[in-house]
């Protein structure tokens, strides 16, 4: 019988992406501990009762902490240990209906090849956000259609996966009216304002749009920051499907810059959308925290 000489936090949410992808946790359970890790299982009922296996694997120093859930699963497992002094490594189990993050950081999608990533030991530190007091991983956003991901229905996820989404989006989009505007001051004295929307991103696509950024390379300890002009809806479903198809165009209204810190204006009644969940925040000023996380990673 294998030693089991290290010792892990497994976060599973249940509830998160495809029901059938589930039938799969007795198995994940069994693999990781054939990998050699003694596992403190932590199966989430609600998201309050995170924070403290979360602490106890951070100051007792444990070797990893292992996430089976979605984007969501991770932005709220993120909440407590990027406050901590010591985190341990990271791998994402990617059960959700996106899996935007372990997309991001090299985490592949079937089963056995995110078990031989952990055998592999391969690490990488990456960055992450905060917005205010709160912190993500891979996306931040707000404004018009903003709210998709967690405004669309858990049951429907559940059944037709990315497609809930798509649903979602056409009914948003064509039924709703865009936000009040949105202003942006960035460090070199630039002030982006009469914003519809914007994205703050860790990586180069979101969702169907895997190429949304060309280069999939930042300057170190910066985000890109997509920003996108209150706009008739004729003129955004034009821009947005010549990005979706690849095809080139010379509309203004999407712009895209880099962002290491900045200072934003919006209304009251508009929550952050932090890796596809709801936020509040007591400010609305952004940072880098550069190198924050340690993640098991497919790639260099």
């Amino acid at each position: 019988m294998k030693t089991l000489s290290k010792k892990a936090l497994f976060i599973y949410n249940p509830q998160s992406g495809k029901k059938k992808r589930h039938s799969a946790f007795p198995f994940i359970v069994e693999r990781l501990t054939q990998l050699g890790y003694q596992l403190m299982i932590h199966q989430l009922t609600d998201f309050q009762n995170i924070e403290t296996p979360i602490k106890e694997a951070c100051q007792k120093k444990w070797d990893a902490i292992f996430i089976a859930g979605g984007d969501g699963t991770v932005n709220s497992s993120l909440q407590t240990l990027a406050t901590e002094q010591h985190r341990p490594v990271i791998a994402v189990i990617p059960l959700g209906t996106s899996n935007e993050f372990a997309k991001y950081i090299g985490m592949p999608s079937q089963m056995e090849e995110v078990f031989q990533v952990i055998r592999n030991g391969q690490t990488k530190a990456i960055d992450i956000g905060k917005f205010g007091d709160k912190y993500f991983a891979n996306i931040a956003s707000a404004g018009w259609l903003s709210d998709i991901t967690y405004k669309t229905p858990s049951y429907l996820k559940a059944y037709i996966g990315e497609w809930a989404y798509v649903f979602c989006f056409l009914k948003t989009f064509f039924m709703s009216k865009q936000s009040h505007p949105i202003s942006i001051n960035l460090p070199s004295q630039e002030l982006l304002s009469d914003l519809s929307l914007f994205l703050i991103m860790n990586g180069n696509g979101v969702g169907p749009f895997e190429r949304l950024i060309k280069s999939n390379k930042n300057r170190d300890a910066h985000f890109h920051l997509l920003t996108c002009k209150a706009s008739s809806r004729a003129a955004l479903l034009l821009v947005l499907l010549c990005e979706l198809l690849q095809v080139p165009n010379k509309a203004t209204i999407i712009q895209h810059t880099t962002i290491q810190t900045g200072s934003f204006t919006i209304p009251q009644q508009i929550s952050l959308n932090l890796d596809g969940d709801e936020h509040r925040v007591k400010d609305f000023q952004f940072t880098v925290l550069p190198r924050h996380l340690q993640v098991f990673t497919s790639v260099g």
